[in-house]
């Protein structure tokens, strides 16, 4: 096989993710895009396995938590990890900030866990099935659907759906204010609607979209080292940690993301 047919080759195991890099080859599992009539039962027991590990992690930190944590500690890395967060949320939301961080904080850790299985021989990332990018969407919108309608009440929530018809009939006077408001009053509901619910679509598609093509970029990577013999064996550690480095990063973006319609779902001019 030449060197473009094994770099051709690399690219599609990792578009199909039957291969994990930069460990070598090991199968990862088929089935990455959503398909309602399959369980994709490898997603399902490595979801477990990292909830599982997510749960056992928990448990050794608050049974080992000091006033002052150790340096480099697990107690202290996620005490950076919560301050981040919080401080970023305190910034959007004030003081009331700290009732939704269990919310935040569970969809960063659950995120990174699932990005980080793909840098780990032998684990499978369920992550990179787009069925759990959804359901984890469709999760975030129940959470800042539910904060909005606690916060507002049904009456006051269902207005923000009219927004900016009430500014607009201020605005206007007269004749054009009768005649516009009933032909906007549809068009505006319509598209408040669709942004709200495109959000699940927008989360999901780019958390998957992103861990995929960070699959892809590794294939790549590693392919064209086949060409610089002379570099090859310190480029799969340069390439694990760009893949470690964008694990982290898509984990921020869909929690700070979320974190984001919450505080627009409770804003009181939202």
């Amino acid at each position: 096989m030449s060197n473009f047919s094994k770099l051709s080759h690399h690219i599609q195991n990792a578009i199909k993710f039957e291969n994990a890099y930069p460990f070598g080859y090991h199968h990862v599992a088929k089935g990455a895009i959503i398909n309602p009539y399959v369980v994709h039962w490898d997603t399902v027991v490595w979801t477990w396995i990292g909830m599982g590990l997510l749960i056992l992690a928990a448990f050794i930190i608050r049974k080992n938590l000091n006033l002052i944590p150790k340096p480099f500690s697990l107690q202290n890395i996620v005490e950076w990890i919560w301050d981040f967060h919080e401080g970023i949320a305190k910034e959007m939301l004030g003081e009331e900030a700290y009732q939704y961080m269990s919310v935040i904080m569970t969809i960063f850790f659950f995120v990174l866990m699932g990005n980080l299985f793909g840098l780990i021989p032998l684990f499978n990332p369920y992550t990179r099935d787009a069925n759990t990018t959804v359901g984890l969407a469709i999760y975030s919108f129940c959470a800042f659907t539910y904060y909005g309608l606690k916060k507002k009440g049904i009456v006051n929530w269902i207005k923000h759906f009219m927004h900016p018809i009430p500014e607009l009939a201020h605005s206007l006077d007269g004749a054009l204010k009768y005649l516009m408001i009933p032909l906007l009053f549809p068009f505006f509901i319509f598209l408040n609607i669709v942004e709200e619910t495109v959000r699940i679509v927008s989360l999901s598609m780019r958390l998957f979209g992103n861990i995929m093509g960070k699959h892809i970029v590794i294939a790549v990577l590693l392919g064209l080292a086949a060409y610089i013999t002379l570099i090859f064996d310190p480029l799969p550690i340069f390439v694990w940690l760009i893949g470690l480095i964008a694990s982290i990063v898509q984990a921020l973006i869909f929690s700070l993301l979320t974190l984001a319609y919450i505080a627009g779902a409770v804003a009181e001019l939202h």
